[in-house]
Order: structure tokens, then C-alpha cells, then sequence
């Protein structure tokens, strides 16, 4: 077992305890030599069970688990570690069954909400974490065709997503570059904007917060491809996961060549990007600028 998995479970979101019993789970069976159908043959269940559970499709019960644990090799005094874990997962987070929450984005939330860090590039908006009422506001209502108590519930939940930069403890660190025509585009009004720009001077000097602007000078780069976030999780053998979205859902991948590429693609924006001083500098001026 992972030095890591010896300690007391410790998740802030039970989508990442669920996500963390599966990769043990999986991690556990390869490590035993075993086989999905090995595994479900002992289970008595069908090998697509199995399947899932490592996928995260379906949760694994305390009653599977004491029987699985040992078959895979997990010594008696650990097994309550992964019952414990087990209890994490089974509880239900603030997104979870939200009417305003999209199923396929309530993944992304319960992750965010467990991550100990997030590194995301921005082509076309100013992060979610960082959005103020008023711009989330002209954002969420932009052609959609949702009522205006649904719309207002959208709203409340992106604000409730930025109480994650100020827990007390395992507050959420955020590395964001985000390109300079997010900065001049206007949403709703201009004081929603102005507005925006003095809300993002302010995070700029956020003790989680490190923001760097990519300013229009800086030529060609692999972010022109589209925007990504990159989370992290406080376990030092989890690589993490790359969330990418469409108009149609949302695309997490978790194969570690896949991640590499993406975080080598932020590191290279990070140096392309205006350093988080210059960064505040030129949100300073912008601000100026929309008050004349």
C-alpha cells in the first residue's frame, strides 16, 4: 500500500474520496496480479461491476469491500482505512442533486471542491473562481433558455464554488492565465465589467490566487487550441485530472502522458504570460482606463 493510503483519510469532497477508493481499488488489484473477472468471480458478481466500480460509474459497498480487501492483499489493520474512505464517499456534496447543476459538470464541481490545487488556462472568460454576481449573471444568461429562478440558482452555485479559495483549512490554491481579450470583452454593461476588472486587481493579491495575463504582444501559442484546467489533489501519487469543455459536456482526462502534455502546455503559457506583478499592473490600467 501507498504510504499515502496508510494515513487517515482526509477529502474535503466525496467525489474525490470515490475517486480516490477506485484508483485503490484498481492500483490494488494489478499490484495482486488479478484480473477484473478474478475479482468479480470472488465477489460473485459480473466482471462489468468490477469495471465500474475502478471507472467510478458505480459506487463499491462496505459489504463488497470487506470481502474484496483481503483478496486483494490488504492486511487486516488497513481495511478500515478504505471503510473509512468508503464512508467519505457515500456523502453527498452541496452540488450533488442541484437542479442547476448539469450531471456531467456536478463531476467538475465535486472534483474542484477536493482539489488542493487548479492550474487553468482561459481563452474566452474570466474564471469561474474569480467571476464577480454580475458578470456571472450576464455570462449564465447569455441565450439561455432557462427560467429566471434557474438561471439565478446557476449564479448562486458558481459563487458558492469560490468559498473553496477561503476555507479555513485545505483552502483551494489557483494558478489562472487568462488571455487579454477576456479583459476588453463587455459582458452585460461596462460597469459590469469595470466591476470585474476591480474584483480581479483585488484576487490578484489573494494569498491562493497567482494571475498572469496573456497579453495580445505575445504571438502564437499552444493556448490558442482552447482552454483547460488542470486540478490537483492533496495525495503526492495522484497526477491529477484535465478538464476540458464543450457546448455539449465536459472531457476529464486522467491518462498521465495526457497530463504531462497538458502541464507541460501551462508551464510553457506561464512563461509566455505577463508575470503576476506586470499581470496587476495592466488590469490596474485597464481599470483606469474604463473610469475615464
Amino acid at each position: 500500500m501507498h504510504d499515502s493510503a496508510a494515513q487517515q483519510p482526509q477529502t474535503v469532497s466525496p467525489t474525490v474520496g470515490r475517486r480516490w477508493l477506485a484508483q485503490e481499488i484498481r492500483r490494488l488489484r494489478e499490484a495482486a496480479g488479478l484480473k477484473q473477472s478474478e475479482v468479480a468471480k470472488r465477489l460473485r458478481c459480473n466482471p462489468a461491476k468490477i469495471a465500474h466500480i475502478e471507472s467510478m460509474r458505480n459506487a463499491v459497498s462496505a459489504p463488497d469491500l470487506e470481502v474484496m480487501l483481503p483478496f486483494l492483499g490488504v492486511p487486516p489493520d488497513r481495511i478500515d482505512w478504505y471503510l473509512k474512505l468508503s464512508d467519505i464517499a457515500k456523502e453527498k456534496g452541496w452540488w450533488d442533486g442541484n437542479q442547476a447543476i448539469p450531471e456531467w459538470f456536478s463531476l467538475y464541481i465535486g472534483l474542484e471542491w477536493g482539489a488542493s490545487e487548479i492550474h487553468e488556462w482561459d481563452l474566452g472568460f474570466v474564471p469561474g473562481l474569480l467571476q464577480t454576481r454580475g458578470y456571472a449573471e450576464a455570462l449564465i444568461n447569455a441565450g439561455s433558455r432557462a427560467s429566471h429562478s434557474r438561471q439565478r440558482q446557476q449564479i448562486d452555485a458558481r459563487l458558492q464554488r469560490q468559498e473553496a479559495l477561503n476555507r479555513d483549512t485545505g483552502a483551494l490554491k489557483v494558478h489562472a492565465i487568462v488571455d487579454e481579450s477576456v479583459l476588453h470583452r463587455t459582458m452585460g454593461s461596462d460597469a459590469v465589467l469595470r466591476d470585474q476588472l476591480a474584483h480581479l486587481v483585488q484576487m490578484s493579491s489573494h494569498p491562493q490566487v497567482t494571475l498572469q495575463i496573456m497579453p495580445f504582444r505575445a504571438g502564437p501559442h499552444r493556448g490558442h487550441l482552447g482552454s483547460f484546467h488542470w486540478l490537483g489533489f492533496p495525495r503526492a501519487d495522484d497526477p491529477g485530472v484535465v478538464y476540458v469543455e464543450n457546448q455539449k459536456g465536459g472531457l476529464y482526462l486522467e491518462e498521465p502522458e495526457e497530463i504531462a502534455d497538458f502541464r507541460e502546455d501551462f508551464d510553457g503559457l506561464t512563461r509566455m504570460a505577463l508575470t503576476p506583478s506586470d499581470s496587476r499592473n495592466l488590469l490596474e490600467d485597464l481599470l483606469k482606463d474604463t473610469a475615464r
